[in-house]
């Protein structure tokens, strides 16, 4: 029975890693989906602006109020990746001196 056992908790923990791709794959298809339709705006906007509209947009999308696509672990994937970010000094790649 330890093995069965075994098997079982290894597909579980495998079934959980799958849902959680399906999650991150939905999440990158309404990103792509929303640069695609709205590329040229979101350029228009600064980047905390851009970040305000992708998340009122994914909320409507996946929130209590998106219907039969509300999903809220999609929400959650995107309201992490547009939440507030520091952003760092880009650190040029040292060259050789001529």
């Amino acid at each position: 029975m330890s093995v069965t056992q075994g098997t079982a908790s290894a597909l579980t923990a495998l079934e959980e890693k799958l849902l959680h791709l399906s999650y991150l794959t939905e999440a990158n298809q309404f990103m792509v989906d929303v640069m695609k339709e709205q590329g040229e705006q979101l350029k228009s906007l600064d980047a905390e602006e851009a970040r305000a509209m992708l998340r009122a947009q994914a909320r409507k999308a996946f929130g209590p109020e998106g219907g039969e696509a509300q999903n809220p672990e999609v929400l959650a994937i995107l309201e992490q990746a547009l939440g507030a970010q520091k952003s760092a000094e880009i650190i040029p790649f040292p060259t050789r001196p001529a």
